[in-house]
């Protein structure tokens, strides 16, 4: 059974993780990411290879072909500068497309939106989804983090690399109603696996509830909820939830959805 902990502002608000994975589509398949690692440095100089990989499994036979969609960008929400590769792969063999490797900088340049990295680095994001079936939503992996080392960026110092990967973190729309207890689902993750949480119910861009807490081993696989109760006398109509996640290192990330209260 779930284990569940949970905080309490003014005995109307909480935070609660579920340890439980959130409830996949029926026989959709599982996409794994297995490599590079994630937090691993890589060279972004245009002249060193990248080579991501991944596995597929379908838990029954496909009836249809399947369509698979590798993405890396330095946007953890994957709406900006990105780099993607689509294959499609018959029933037969429908999980065909298990790698790719990269190489010059055409990939990173469309990942980054600028180019070579002179300096520095670059958090980079990458993710493999599968359309599997006409109908449903496709089957998405975790995002995986890496760390892009720019030519200009001294090495050998002995210290470690600096964290600038920012936390990932998606908030689901919900309907909920009067006197009831709402919860909204969102998902986190880090590569530090710590994430700090703000979450906040905001009416016409109000905020009228706000809770903070901080998870530790965070995955994007578990599901989060965060829990409030709605009055019997609260005005009906669209509301908004956001969730805030800030690492230790300082990065943060925000999402929000619509709340439609009735």
């Amino acid at each position: 059974m779930p284990r569940a902990r949970r905080i309490t502002l003014a005995a109307v608000l909480g935070l609660a993780l579920a340890l439980a994975p959130a409830a996949a589509a029926e026989q959709a398949p599982t996409v794994t990411l297995l490599g590079p690692p994630n937090g691993v440095n890589v060279m972004l100089d245009g002249k060193h290879t990248t080579t991501f990989s991944w596995r597929i499994d379908f838990p029954q036979p496909q009836s249809s072909d399947a369509t698979i969609v590798f993405t890396v960008s330095s946007d953890p929400s994957f709406v900006g500068p990105h780099y993607t590769e689509t294959r499609t792969c018959a029933a037969a063999s429908p999980a065909c497309f298990t790698a790719t490797m990269l190489q010059g900088s055409g990939w990173i340049t469309a990942a980054t939106g600028a180019g070579l990295p002179k300096g520095g680095m670059v958090g980079l994001y990458w993710r493999v989804s599968v359309t599997w079936q006409a109908g449903q939503a496709p089957a998405m992996s975790a995002a995986g983090t890496i760390l892009g080392t720019g030519s200009g960026t001294a090495s050998g110092s002995g210290s470690s690399a600096p964290d600038i990967l920012r936390p990932q973190v998606r908030v689901q729309p919900t309907t909920v109603r009067r006197g009831s207890r709402a919860k909204i689902p969102f998902h986190l993750a880090d590569d530090s696996g710590t994430v700090t949480a703000l979450a906040r119910l905001l009416y016409h861009g109000v905020a009228v509830v706000t809770a903070t807490h901080t998870f530790t081993t965070v995955s994007w696989g578990d599901s989060y909820l965060f829990f409030f109760k709605v009055p019997k006398q609260v005005s009906t109509g669209r509301y908004t939830a956001c969730v805030r996640a800030t690492d230790p290192s300082g990065n943060s990330a925000q999402s929000c959805a619509a709340v439609t209260i009735r």
